[in-house]
């Protein structure tokens, strides 16, 4: 799992609880010397807890950008893709900006999966 874009990662979760599973898991791949040799800046920590919360994940984005989530009903590629698609749309964003384009600007509309350009001189892309 490449810790790409990340900061920080900080794990809770209780061991004994059934609902950890995923958790237990994801920390076995983030702390992989392959995770780690794909940001070996990012700060990995964990806290083991004895009570009945659900286990949490809370991240920070090397832009400072913070999201946490509660992982009882979670499987670890679903901890993983939420993630990655976060990371992705970091990304993405940062292409497109570097590349001059205005995200605000930008405007697509669902006509019949095909891109047009509308009066207002934004594209129309269609599904």
């Amino acid at each position: 799992m490449p810790l790409r874009h990340l900061k920080k990662i900080h794990v809770q979760f209780n061991p004994m609880d059934h609902r950890a599973t995923a958790m237990r898991e994801f920390l076995n791949r983030i702390y992989s010397p392959r995770a780690q040799k794909s940001n070996p800046e990012c700060e990995v920590s964990h806290k083991i807890r004895a009570d009945e919360m659900p286990p949490v994940v809370a991240i920070e984005f090397e832009n400072g950008v913070k999201d946490q989530f509660n992982c009882h009903d979670l499987k670890v590629e679903d901890i993983a893709r939420k993630i990655k698609d976060i990371s992705d749309s970091m990304e993405t964003k940062a292409n497109l900006k570097a590349s001059g384009i205005n995200l605000e600007e930008l405007k697509f509309e669902a006509v019949d999966g095909k891109k047009k350009k509308s009066p207002s001189g934004s594209y129309k892309f269609v599904v």
